[in-house]
C-alpha cells in the first residue's frame, strides 16, 4: 500500500462522525450540568497576542505555544481560555455587576510531545468565576467539576487538592527574594515527584544561578552588611571598580553594572542557608498528601500561632472540603497534597485536580486572583476556574455510544424523471427526521439498497413513475426485509414514532 501525498500532523486528530457525535453529546451534557449552576457561554478568539498567554504562566510557557508574526507582533494559538477569560474581562466587563458565571468549549493547542491521552490539539470545556472570592466561591468551583462528570455516570473519581497561596504564605519566614521565592514554589512539584526530588531541585537551582556561594565563604559579605547599607556598599564598589580603571566589560556592561551584579550575587550568598531551609521544610509540606482528616491535622502543626496569615489561609482550606459534601462530593473521594501546585504560576490560592478511577487526570483548575490585575484591571479582581479534558473525558467513559445523525430513510428516485418529487418529498419529511436523498451514480435498485444496508439507514422511500401517478410512497423496512404503500401523511407519522422510540 502505497503513502498518501499528504498526512495528518503528528499530535492532532480527526473525528470520525461516530466520534464526533460522542463527543458533541457528553459536551452538552457537561455544558448542560454547568448551565444549571448559572454559567453562561462565552467565547474568546483562536488566536491571541502571545504576551498574554506568558504573563504569569511560568518560564516554559512559550515553548508550549504555536506562535507566528504578523505585522511585527508575536501571535499565537489559544493554549487555554484562563488568560482569554480575563483579557475579555479586562476590555469588557470590569464594571459590570460580579460575580460573571462564564463557562467555554473549544480547541486549545500546546507544542507537547504527543502521548497517550495528550495530543497537541485538544477540546477544552470549563468555567471561569470571576469577582467571588472566599470559601462559598471556592466549594462551587471544585463540587461543580465534580458534579459534572458524575453527571456523566463515572465511578471511583478522586478530587486532589493543593493551596499555592498557603505554601506562598508559609515560606515567606525564610526571607528568600522575590526570584528564589519563585523559584522554590515553582519546584514543588518537582520536590513530591518520583525520580527526581531534592537532589533535582537544587540541580535545577545550580543552572539557574550557577551555584550559591556558600556563606562560609571569606569572600563573601555578611547579610547584616547588606541589608544594613547597600547603597553605600554599592557605591564603594562602583568606587573601587573606577579606581582600577576597569571602565566597560568590552561587551557593553559598566563599572555600575558589575557592582550591581556583584551586590546581588552576595545577596544570594546570604540567602544560601535560608533557602536550604526553606527546602527543608517544603520537603515536610509535600509529605502531606492523604485523606483531609489525617493531613489537615498534621498540616495545622506545622503553622506557628504568629503567622496569622497562613492560619486563615488553613482555615478557608478546611472549610471548603467541609462543604464538599453539600455539592454531593463523598469525602473518601477527596485527597490533600501540600505538594501539589500545578504548575502555572497564576494561581494564587487553592488548586485542584480530577482523576478517573484509572488514574487518569479529567479535569483541574484553580484560584487565580492576581492575574487580572496584572493583565491591567483597575481594581484587584478575585477570580476561580478549571476546565475538563473533553478528550480524556470521552476516553474515560470508554467510547461511548452515540446516537449519531446519521439519516433515519433515504429517499431514492427510481428515474431521472422522478427527481424532483423525489427531493420535494425529502424536503417535507425533514420536519420529521434526518432524511438523505439519493444522489445516483446508479439507478440499480439492488446496489441502491446494498448502499443503503452498508450505512445502516433503517427505512428506503422508493418514488417512481407508479407512486408519482397514485400520490402514494413506497416505504421498504431494511430490518424486516418488508416494503409498504403509505401517503406522505403516513410516512411521516411513521418516521416520527421511529425517531421517539430511537
Amino acid at each position: 500500500m502505497t503513502s498518501p501525498t499528504f498526512s495528518r500532523p503528528q499530535g492532532f486528530y480527526d473525528r470520525t462522525a461516530a466520534e464526533s457525535a460522542a463527543a458533541a453529546q457528553v459536551a452538552a451534557r457537561l455544558q448542560d450540568a454547568l448551565t444549571r449552576f448559572g454559567y453562561q457561554r462565552v467565547e474568546t478568539p483562536f488566536v491571541e497576542y502571545a504576551d498574554l498567554f506568558l504573563t504569569k504562566s511560568g518560564d516554559d510557557a512559550v515553548n508550549r505555544l504555536f506562535t507566528f508574526e504578523l505585522y511585527g507582533r508575536l501571535l499565537c494559538l489559544r493554549s487555554e481560555f484562563t488568560p482569554s477569560a480575563a483579557r475579555m474581562y479586562v476590555e469588557r466587563f470590569q464594571h459590570e455587576p460580579k460575580p460573571l458565571r462564564w463557562q467555554f468549549l473549544g480547541e486549545v493547542f500546546r507544542y507537547e510531545a504527543p502521548q497517550r491521552n495528550h495530543s497537541r490539539q485538544f477540546t477544552m470545556l470549563g468555567t471561569e468565576l470571576i469577582g467571588a472570592s472566599g470559601v462559598g466561591a471556592d466549594a462551587e468551583t471544585l463540587g461543580m467539576a465534580m458534579h459534572g462528570l458524575q453527571t456523566l455516570g463515572l465511578q471511583g473519581l478522586r478530587l486532589v487538592i493543593g493551596h499555592v497561596g498557603l505554601l506562598a504564605l508559609l515560606i515567606a519566614p525564610f526571607n528568600l527574594d522575590r526570584r528564589l521565592r519563585r523559584f522554590v514554589l515553582g519546584q514543588v512539584e518537582n520536590l513530591r515527584r518520583a525520580g527526581r526530588g531534592r537532589a533535582y531541585v537544587e540541580a535545577e537551582l545550580a543552572k539557574l544561578y550557577g551555584g550559591l556561594p556558600n556563606t562560609d565563604d571569606r569572600t563573601a559579605l555578611s547579610a547584616e552588611a547588606l541589608s544594613a547599607d547597600s547603597d553605600k556598599l554599592g557605591s564603594a564598589l562602583q568606587l573601587l571598580l573606577e579606581s582600577a580603571d576597569l571602565g566597560t566589560t568590552g561587551v557593553g556592561r559598566t563599572s555600575t553594572d558589575i557592582a550591581k551584579r556583584l551586590l546581588t550575587k552576595q545577596r544570594r550568598a546570604s540567602q544560601r542557608a535560608d533557602l536550604m531551609q526553606a527546602l527543608d521544610f517544603l520537603e515536610q509540606l509535600c509529605a502531606l498528601d492523604g485523606a483531609p482528616e489525617v493531613v489537615l491535622p498534621a498540616l495545622e502543626r506545622l503553622i506557628p500561632p504568629e503567622q496569622t496569615a497562613a492560619r486563615a489561609a488553613f482555615a478557608e482550606l478546611r472549610a471548603v472540603i467541609g462543604l464538599l459534601p453539600a455539592y454531593g462530593v463523598p469525602p473518601e473521594a477527596v485527597r490533600l497534597n501540600m505538594g501539589f501546585a500545578r504548575g502555572l504560576n497564576y494561581y494564587s490560592g487553592i488548586v485542584f485536580e480530577v482523576y478517573s478511577a484509572a488514574g487518569d487526570q479529567l479535569c483541574g483548575g484553580g484560584r487565580y486572583d492576581e492575574l487580572i490585575r496584572v493583565l491591567g484591571a483597575a481594581a484587584d479582581t478575585p477570580a476561580i476556574g478549571f476546565a475538563y479534558g473533553l478528550d480524556r473525558v470521552l476516553a474515560a467513559l470508554g467510547t461511548p455510544k452515540a446516537a449519531e445523525s446519521a439519516p433515519i430513510a433515504l429517499v431514492v428516485p427510481i428515474e431521472d424523471a422522478d427527481d424532483a418529487e423525489a427531493a420535494r418529498t425529502a424536503m417535507a419529511l425533514r420536519a420529521h427526521g434526518n432524511i438523505a436523498l439519493y444522489a445516483p451514480p446508479t439507478r440499480n435498485l439492488s446496489q441502491v439498497l446494498a448502499h443503503a444496508a452498508k450505512r445502516n439507514i433503517p427505512y428506503v422511500i422508493l418514488i417512481g413513475t407508479e407512486e408519482r401517478a397514485t400520490n402514494r410512497l413506497s416505504l421498504r423496512d431494511m430490518h424486516r426485509a418488508e416494503q409498504v404503500s403509505l401517503s406522505l401523511a403516513e410516512a411521516a407519522e411513521y418516521i416520527q414514532r421511529e425517531v421517539r422510540h430511537a
